[in-house]
């Protein structure tokens, strides 16, 4: 047991020491300017407009150029990590096809006549 939590047991009931492990003291600050900090960030939460407002052709512009440019990014970063995954589970795969089919093979090798 910490310091802190004897000294609230001393200080208090076991159920109020209990509540003190869950609760820090950063965390009873947290909650005292949470209105204020909520109360901060409502404005800038409306301040981009609605989402029925239409776009202009320059804002479509750079959304499609952003959008482009990081389908590119992520497409070469996904073909980079299948050309890894090719190399270092292609020939696992490709042993384990040929197990598979050497025994169908030798199964109906039993089966045919001789």
């Amino acid at each position: 047991m910490t310091d802190f939590e004897c000294s609230v047991y001393k200080k208090g009931s076991r159920l109020n020491g209990s509540l003190h492990r869950f609760y820090p003291p950063t965390l009873k600050l947290l909650r005292a300017k949470l209105p204020l900090l909520l109360l901060l960030l409502l404005p800038l939460l409306t301040a981009c407009g609605s989402g029925a407002t239409p776009l202009d052709s320059d804002t479509r512009l750079r959304i499609d150029s952003i959008a482009g440019a990081q389908t590119r990014l992520v497409q070469t970063e996904i073909d980079s990590l299948c050309k890894s995954q090719r190399i270092t589970l292609m020939p696992s795969l490709v042993d384990s096809i040929k197990q598979v089919r050497l025994r169908e093979i030798e199964e109906q090798m039993k089966t045919v006549p001789r």
